[in-house]
């Protein structure tokens, strides 16, 4: 119909961050990985030295349609809550790139809410919202 359905249909890229403060009970890729439908889309970044400089092995990428986004944030946030640590997750979709932290308290919904707000604010950055008259 418009430019912004046809960029909310686009498939997403997503590189996952962990930071640990200990060694986490469960590896983020195993968590991710017992769920089948993201097995194929989810991977570790580098794998072995041939990825984007600065990113260890506990980095994952992910490149998935957008309508698996809201199981992976709940996973995500699951695993968080249950390791104790935090996330970073960069999505990209088209030529825009947002960052956000997921940590303990992060609602995987309203992950999913903020994503998409910050995707859409990013690809229009004059736009203001419509207020009503």
């Amino acid at each position: 119909m418009t430019d912004v359905d046809s960029a909310t249909r686009q498939p997403v890229r997503l590189t996952i961050t962990p930071r640990h403060r200990q060694p986490p009970q469960v590896a983020l890729l195993d968590w991710i990985h017992r769920r089948p439908e993201y097995r194929p889309a989810v991977r570790p970044a580098g794998g072995g030295g041939g990825g984007r400089p600065g990113f260890s092995d506990a980095v994952i990428i992910a490149v998935l349609a957008q309508g698996l986004l809201p199981g992976l944030f709940n996973l995500l946030q699951s695993w968080v809550d249950q390791q104790r640590t935090e996330a970073s997750v960069r999505i990209q979709s088209g030529e825009t790139e947002v960052e956000l932290q997921v940590n303990g308290r992060t609602d995987a919904a309203r992950l999913l809410t903020q994503a998409t707000e910050a995707l859409r604010a990013a690809r229009q950055p004059g736009d203001l919202p419509d207020t009503p008259a």
